[in-house]
């Protein structure tokens, strides 16, 4: 009778071996487009991020200059340009301290949530393997109330 059986489990084991190998090579596809894509908006945000920037400090030099022209009669010109050079240190100082406390999202955090849900149902599914089943008698309702 174990000879009969010996093949049955080769079978399954065979089985196993390449669904895991299957369920494997789908995380690393599913990694692999997604860095992509990850990789794809980072360019686009850096370029975007790039022309804000030239576009910002055009306008924010302007700004500054007219902003310290139209206080030059009242407080003088030096004081005038100290001034708005100033407020704006502190403001850019201020901004970066927001910016960098806040958590960039990181790169493969859906391959990770993916493969973490995988692990879990196998490792369910292995404790539901080892477990004997219940005995439920005929007729009975599980959670029944009497």
């Amino acid at each position: 009778m174990p000879e009969t059986e010996e093949p049955a489990l080769l079978s399954l084991m065979k089985d196993l071996v390449d669904a895991l190998g299957t369920l494997i090579a789908g995380h690393l596809r599913l990694a692999r487009v997604e860095l992509g894509d990850d990789a794809r908006l980072l360019v686009r945000r850096a370029t975007l991020a790039g022309f804000v920037v030239a576009l910002g400090l055009v306008g924010y030099g302007l700004a500054c200059v007219a902003g310290a022209l139209a206080l030059a009669p009242l407080i003088g010109a030096p004081l005038a340009f100290l001034a708005v050079g100033g407020a704006h240190l502190i403001g850019a100082s201020v901004s970066l301290a927001v910016w960098l406390r806040r958590a960039p999202a990181r790169p493969l955090d859906e391959s990770l949530t993916a493969l973490d849900r995988t692990v879990t149902a196998l490792a369910a599914s292995a404790d539901g393997a080892l477990r004997p089943p219940r005995a439920r008698s005929a007729g009975a309702l599980e959670g029944a109330v009497p």
